[in-house]
């Protein structure tokens, strides 16, 4: 189809929904309608205030779509406080969209608004350090959140901050996928470090991290409050298969009496030679004096707000 035969489309779609008023999920995946496609269902979106559950995934959506599409939640939440109501929007699934850092500011705006959200999936979209930092702190005010998958976006250490600084925010959280998200020797051990006040944790998926021995030790150690663990993912991580931290693991499992077959396959561990070791710390320790004071200053705002609300 043409460009403006896509917008159409979408535009006689949405046309269509306005008059279903129960309509509580709306899945457009996998069509490849555009930033055009966006702005076609803006209006519906923003005042649709019954709808629970937006899937949005792999629509070619770019950083103007997506902003777009966070934008008209924001009025979406405004309509519902303008009703007197509390927004309805629980499920937003919005990955391999492209969405990249140019969106996290739209996107954060609103799901700090929303408070509603209880399963956040954007995996996939090239969203780096500065935009997860963004998402985090405004996801941080929902605290209901039990589902959050930033699958293969690019945290590195101040990212990691940000998402070890926002897991205490989040009480219900049950599956977190932070997998292929290069969260670092130090980020990896913030992150692991803060997982032991999340109890309610089911799923952890922390695959391909560059995480360490000091990480994997310390996870041994988070692990023994995770009762309920069902799935952990650490493959493709810095440490090997065979060491005495995979062992501190199974025993940590051990003792809440969970089978170590939930560990997944660790088939693709990677070393670390010396000179990259050296390389690494000297990276992160240049990227904590830059970055965590930005990130306090981010976090003391949404705790301020929330405060406030």
């Amino acid at each position: 189809r043409l460009k403006d035969e896509v917008k159409q489309s979408v535009v006689a779609i949405c046309g269509v929904l306005v008059d279903f008023h129960n309509l509580i999920e709306l899945n457009l995946s996998d069509n490849a309608f555009g930033p055009l496609g966006a702005e076609a269902m803006s209006e519906f979106l923003s005042k649709h205030t019954g709808l629970q559950v937006l899937k949005l995934n792999n629509n070619g959506l770019g950083i103007q779509g997506g902003t777009t599409i966070a934008s008209a939640l924001i009025k979406c939440q405004a309509e519902c406080e303008k009703q007197g109501k509390e927004p309805a929007l629980h499920t937003i699934v919005c990955g391999r969209n492209r969405l990249e850092n140019g969106s996290a500011p739209a996107f954060a705006k609103a799901f700090a608004a929303l408070k509603s959200l209880r399963e956040v999936r954007m995996p996939q979209n090239g969203i780096r350090s500065e935009g997860i930092t963004e998402l985090v702190t405004g996801l941080a005010s929902n605290s209901k959140l039990a589902i959050l998958d930033l699958q293969d976006n690019t945290f590195t250490h101040s990212g990691s901050a940000a998402l070890a600084t926002a897991l205490p925010s989040w009480d219900a959280l049950e599956h977190l996928n932070v997998g292929d998200c290069l969260l670092g020797s130090t980020g990896g051990r913030l992150v692991i470090e803060a997982l032991k006040d999340r109890a309610t944790l089911k799923v952890v998926n922390l695959q391909y991290n560059e995480i360490e021995q000091d990480g994997a030790i310390a996870l041994a150690e988070s692990l023994r409050t995770l009762k309920l663990l069902e799935s952990l993912e650490l493959n493709g991580n810095r440490f090997d298969a065979e060491s005495n931290a995979i062992e501190l693991i199974k025993a940590a499992l051990s003792e809440n009496d969970i089978d170590d077959d939930i560990i997944g396959s660790l088939s693709d561990m990677e070393e670390i030679t010396d000179d990259e070791e050296e390389e690494e710390e000297e990276k992160e320790e240049e990227e904590e004096e830059e970055e965590e004071p930005e990130i306090e200053q981010e976090m003391a705002v949404v705790i301020e707000a929330t405060k406030d609300g």
